[in-house]
């Protein structure tokens, strides 16, 4: 337990140094890196709580905490975000890379599907089969213009390929983004 303690705690001031340094940065690239890196932390935090906990951990009462995180985060906006799912045990080996995806889709629509004060909403659904599981994070924000292949969803991708999984994109102008991953349960290669 007091090594679980430690841990929570070195990613609560992990958070908290960037955020300092955040203060005193002024260059624009690195402003992105590091709110990245907060991001991803956070992410590391909040499902790593789940993870010391005792029992099986409940991936969609993670996806609520997200949703809380997000909408925090947006606040001031008007951007909705909903959660559907349903309760799954899943492998260790899958929680701490599907909440790195998770958070990164979120934070993809968050920051460039809604630009300025557009309206809109983030929907996350989650399920489980017998064969795999199915992760869909869609926005109805300003979708393929808003969509550029850059650093957040080629980690995404290679996080997806990683867990022997598949992801596809759907998108068009003013018709919002949607992400589609299909992952197995029994495929996560080990690097």
């Amino acid at each position: 337990m007091e090594l679980q303690r430690r841990l929570l705690g070195g990613y609560q001031l992990l958070q908290t140094l960037v955020g300092i340094r955040l203060r005193n940065v002024r260059d624009p690239e690195s402003v992105r890196h590091l709110t990245w890196l907060s991001d991803v932390t956070a992410a590391m935090e909040l499902i790593s709580r789940r993870m010391t906990a005792d029992g099986p951990v409940d991936f969609v009462a993670y996806l609520e905490e997200v949703a809380a995180f997000w909408t925090r985060a947006c606040e001031g906006r008007p951007v909705r975000l909903d959660i559907r799912g349903q309760t799954a045990r899943l492998p260790d080996t899958h929680l701490l890379p599907l909440a790195i995806i998770t958070h990164e889709l979120i934070s993809n629509a968050c920051r460039h599907g809604f630009p300025g004060d557009r309206r809109g909403s983030i929907a996350v659904a989650f399920s489980r089969a017998t064969d795999g599981l199915s992760l869909v994070v869609r926005d109805s924000g300003i979708g393929s213009e808003s969509l550029e292949p850059g650093e957040g969803l080629a980690l995404v991708r290679g996080l997806v390929e990683h867990l022997g999984g598949t992801m596809s994109i759907e998108t068009a102008p003013e018709a919002g983004v949607g992400v589609r991953l299909r992952l197995p349960l029994d495929g996560a290669q080990t690097h």
